[in-house]
This record gives structure tokens, C-alpha cells and sequence, in this order.
């Protein structure tokens, strides 16, 4: 028996209520999918592990411009790789060296404030986690010459992994800015070493 139009109107597509809501349980049972469809990788993290990460960066920020290397040693894997500058530090005792050459710097510098901000993040799929691009910019304040500024303009490369039920960073990089590609089209600051 063919469908009656609840209206004077016939429905655009031509096809009758009934035909449409058939084709509605095809298409919620093939949503179902088979057990040997493989799940596609998600191409984005789920909120509670975005806010975590993003949580990484910020105590990465704190640690750093307060000079707390504990709290800094804290973020890394035991098996992280910081590159810097085209410079290659693996482990968390050099990840530390790293840290100190730079806070170092600072202080010869005389300067009494260097401040980080990320932000602008970009979440591309790896394996066990999640390669993180974010802007990174850091201001310096010296208030004997009474300069403040912005010191440098980069981006972080990160690959944050769980380890121990919390993110942590894998691989790590700042890049001084180039505005001649997105870094996900540039090979990974650590690839081939």
C-alpha cells in the first residue's frame, strides 16, 4: 500500500515515510559496523586528555620561568628527547643540564623575569598519544635597564605520551618562527637521530 502524505505536499525526495525510515535503521545498523571493521584513529583527543595536555604545557611554563627544576624533571618520560636548538638532550639528567644551561642564561642576561606563554595548540595523531604544535612566546623583563619585551617567537613540537596514568612529554622542541610551512609539513625536529 503506498504511502499517504500527511499534507497536500508529496515529499520532495519521492520517496514515502516508510521507504525513508527503513533507510534510516540501514543506516544506524551499518553505524553498528562489523566486528572486523578496524575503528578509525581518532583525529581528535578526547577533551579530558586535551585539557590534561594543555595542563602539561602550562606547568612546563610555570617550572621553567620560576626556575623549579624538580617540578620541571616532573614533565618528561624517562625516556624523553629535548631538542633545542638543533641540539640533542635524551633523558631527564640532561633534559635537567638543559634546563640549568638556560636558566643560567637568563641570569647572566640580568634579566629578573623570563615568561612563556602557548597557546594556539594543533593535535596530530602518534603512536601512543599525540603530537602537539603550539605557539611559543617568551617575554623578558630586566628592570636594572628597564626593558621589557618579547625576547623570542617560535612554536612547540611536543609528542606527549601517558606514562604512569599522566601526560608527559616524549619528545620535545622549540623552532624559532618560519612562516614558510605549518611545522606538520616539516620533518620532526628529532626524526633521524
Amino acid at each position: 500500500m503506498p504511502d499517504s502524505p500527511q499534507s497536500d505536499h508529496p515529499p520532495a525526495t519521492g520517496i514515502g515515510r516508510r521507504a525513508f525510515a527503513g533507510a534510516g535503521l540501514v543506516a544506524i545498523a551499518a553505524a553498528g559496523m562489523p566486528a572486523t571493521a578496524a575503528p578509525a584513529r581518532a583525529r581528535r583527543p578526547k577533551v579530558e586528555d586535551r585539557l590534561a595536555i594543555e595542563d602539561l604545557f602550562t606547568s612546563y611554563l610555570w617550572a621553567f620561568d620560576c626556575g623549579d627544576a624538580d617540578a620541571f624533571a616532573t614533565l618528561f618520560t624517562a625516556g624523553a628527547v629535548v631538542v633545542g636548538k638543533g641540539t640533542r638532550y635524551a633523558g631527564r639528567a640532561a633534559i635537567l643540564e638543559w634546563f640549568r644551561m638556560l636558566i643560567g642564561l637568563r641570569d647572566r642576561e640580568g634579566d629578573d623575569a623570563w615568561m612563556h606563554q602557548a597557546g594556539q595548540f594543533r593535535f596530530v595523531p602518534a603512536d601512543g598519544g599525540w603530537i602537539v604544535f603550539a605557539y611559543a612566546t617568551h617575554f623578558n623583563g630586566n628592570s636594572q635597564k628597564g626593558t621589557r619585551g618579547v625576547r623570542s617567537l617560535g612554536y612547540f613540537t611536543c609528542e606527549c605520551r601517558r606514562e604512569a596514568g599522566e601526560w608527559k612529554f616524549h619528545r620535545f622542541s622549540i623552532s624559532a618562527w618560519d612562516r614558510t610551512a605549518v611545522p606538520w609539513k616539516k620533518p620532526l625536529p628529532w626524526a633521524g637521530g
